[in-house]
C-alpha cells in the first residue's frame, strides 16, 4: 500500500497562485524521479474579502520509503532548483502536510 500525503500551499496573492501552479507542473517529473507520484494538483482562489489562495497537491510514496527522506532528496536536487528559478519563495505564506491513510474501500488503497 502506498503512503499518501496532502500538501497545502497558501500563497500571498492571486498572481502568486498562478505562478506557483505553473511551477507545480514542472515539479511533477522531478518528483517522479525521486519516487514521489503526483495524483492531482488543485487550486482554490481566495474568498472575496478574506482568505488567501491555496494550491493542494496529492502525492504518494512507496510503502517502504521514508516520506521526509524522499522529499528532502528532491528539494536538494537540481530539478527543484531549476523549477523554482525566478520565483520569490516569500510568496508562499504557509505549507501544511497531512499524511492520509486510505480506508479499506478506497480506490487509492
Amino acid at each position: 500500500m502506498s503512503q499518501y500525503q496532502l500538501r497545502v500551499y497558501t500563497l500571498c496573492s492571486p498572481e502568486a497562485i498562478i505562478a506557483y501552479e505553473n511551477i507545480w507542473s514542472k515539479h511533477i517529473p522531478g518528483l517522479a524521479k525521486h519516487r514521489i507520484t503526483t495524483h492531482g494538483v488543485w487550486t482554490v482562489p481566495a474568498a472575496p474579502g478574506s482568505g488567501a489562495p491555496r494550491l493542494y497537491a496529492l502525492v504518494s510514496y512507496r510503502d517502504a520509503d521514508d516520506m521526509q527522506e524522499r522529499l528532502q532528496a528532491y528539494l536538494a536536487g537540481p530539478e527543484f532548483r531549476a523549477d523554482m528559478e525566478g520565483f520569490d519563495l516569500s510568496q508562499i505564506v504557509d505549507v501544511a502536510e497531512s499524511v492520509l491513510t486510505p480506508t479499506a474501500d478506497s480506490p487509492l488503497r
